[in-house]
């Protein structure tokens, strides 16, 4: 059954990888590949991301100047032309693009003998711009991780919403607690934690979601209308979640997302949800060394 599931993921994702290679006269979008890989467009881009180790943004580049480069020294089009095929709107962005891919500008390209290769984020990609064939090699490596599945309540929460870079969550995080002071809350509280809603390399940094949360007991006498408009009381989001412990730095945490979607979901017989990834924090960072950090790191799973 393992094998089978994680077949299944590679051709889900395959199928998207086909869909980025064929020629089309209209642009890609995101919500078509979603569909096309039966993900649930909530989690596509970390899964995508996770199994090939490149974003859809990047692999539809990846594929589009690999294309010209090939149109260029083969069908001997011009630059303008090359630039038009691959989407772009001059040929002064597609240069820059090219040269970053190639190390050399497009019209470089066409003329040395030994053309250099493209310079690929990884070797699981294999893209053949000659016959238009693609394919992904699947990811051997253990995940090395311990994994629980849990089963989370569905508590009431205040959730402080953040939108900008994740690494500035810490702001929302003091803001919430401020509050939780200032209304004399904090006998109520009964746990700390995120919910973060986009993958952060697939989305600007400016407009990444994250709820910063606090949970609490029955009986706590929570005003919603003294929250702030960032802010509301709402319930967990509960169901069964596939966790495992991350410690050290919260530095840690994209990895181990990564990990627990590209290695251990796969392998797994298990299906993702459509509700955010969690964060649990176990112990305070104002109370502890870095290195002493414990995080519960959860993904969604259908029951």
């Amino acid at each position: 059954m393992r094998k089978q599931t994680e077949t299944s993921y590679v051709e889900r994702i395959g199928r998207v990888l086909d869909r980025i290679a064929a020629p089309a006269d209209t642009p890609l979008q995101l919500g078509e590949l979603a569909e096309v890989a039966a993900f649930s467009a909530y989690h596509f881009h970390r899964v995508f991301r996770a199994l090939t180790g490149e974003t859809v943004q990047e692999v539809v580049r990846r594929v589009r100047i690999s294309r010209a480069a090939y149109a260029l020294r083969i069908e001997r089009e011009t630059v303008t032309e090359a630039a038009f095929s691959a989407g772009y709107g001059s040929a002064e962005g597609f240069a820059r693009a090219f040269r970053q891919c190639f190390g050399v500008s497009p019209s470089a390209y066409r003329k040395v003998s030994a053309p250099p290769p493209y310079r690929p984020l990884n070797t699981r990609i294999h893209y053949r711009p000659e016959t238009g064939s693609i394919r992904l090699i699947a990811d051997r490596k253990e995940h090395g991780m311990q994994v629980e599945i849990k089963d989370v309540k569905p508590d009431p929460i205040i959730a402080w919403r953040h939108v900008g870079p994740y690494y500035e969550v810490g702001t929302s995080f003091r803001e919430l607690h401020d509050w939780l002071g200032q209304h004399a809350l904090y006998p109520y509280v009964t746990g700390s934690l995120g919910l973060s809603y986009d993958d952060p390399r697939s989305v600007p940094e400016a407009d990444l979601r994250y709820d910063a949360c606090v949970s609490f007991g029955d009986g706590a006498p929570i005003l919603a209308e003294t929250l702030p408009e960032n802010a509301r009381v709402d319930t967990l989001p509960a169901g069964r979640y596939a966790c495992t412990l991350l410690e050290g730095s919260y530095m840690g945490m994209e990895d181990c997302f990564h990990r627990l979607l590209g290695l251990w979901l796969p392998e797994s017989v298990e299906c993702l949800d459509e509700r955010p990834c969690l964060e649990w924090y176990l112990n305070d960072p104002a109370e502890v060394a870095e290195s002493d950090l414990r995080t519960l790191i959860c993904i969604p799973l259908k029951g």
